[in-house]
């Protein structure tokens, strides 16, 4: 079976959204070969937890990378650290704060058969109430990171950028697609929850990793 990887921006004092929300998540995916890859500012305390898992890999950047600018491409940089860690065949991402639904491989996989990425509906929660989903078109606003999943060839025709614009997910698809890469929005019911973050306003922002 292909390897999948799944990554993921974090920082210091979101263990708890991550361990019980996210990681669980998607151990429970339906997919057999998966590898989680979790990209942080420095955290010793994730460090010490993180060790109880399997199927894993960590890894702390320093913070060089913050310089006011790019800190507002939310989660672009750690995604792109990310994804150059990543070994899958096929790679995906996912907030810290988010989950993925245990189809969400298995879709995608099925879709990057014939094509170099795909993007997936994303119901997005906020405390624990279904207000909207996104992810029916490829455009601007109308998009989720964890919606898309690509081959992971296609990270050398197009990476996640930070420019201190927001939006850097549909950005990534913008890039793939002005570079001749084929995708594809999947049909059916959404493949993960885009829990809280700006939709109820933490410092404006989902994560800041």
């Amino acid at each position: 079976m292909t390897l999948a990887s799944i990554v993921t921006p974090t920082m210091p004092g979101r263990e708890d959204l991550l361990l019980k929300r996210c990681m669980p998540s998607i151990r429970a995916v339906d997919w057999p070969e998966v590898e989680h890859v979790i990209v942080s500012d420095p955290n010793p305390t994730l460090r010490k937890l993180i060790k109880q898992f399997d199927n894993v890999r960590f890894v702390e950047i320093n913070d060089t990378w913050r310089d006011g600018s790019k800190d507002l491409s939310i989660g672009a940089v750690p995604w792109h650290i990310g994804s150059m860690m990543a070994l899958g065949e096929y790679v995906g991402f996912v907030g810290d704060d988010d989950e993925l639904l245990p189809d969400h491989i298995t879709r995608h996989a099925e879709a990057l058969q014939e094509f170099d990425f795909s993007v997936s509906p994303i119901q997005f929660r906020v405390r624990g109430e279904d207000v909207q989903v996104i992810g029916d078109r490829l455009a601007c606003g109308f998009l989720d990171a964890t919606g898309i999943m690509c081959r992971r060839e296609a990270l050398r025709v197009a990476n996640w950028h930070a420019n201190g614009e927001d939006a850097a997910d549909w950005r990534l698809v913008r890039d793939w697609m002005e570079r001749g890469l084929k995708g594809t929005v999947l049909t059916g019911p959404p493949t993960g929850i885009h829990n809280d973050g700006w939709m109820i306003g933490v410092s404006g922002q989902a994560y800041t990793a």
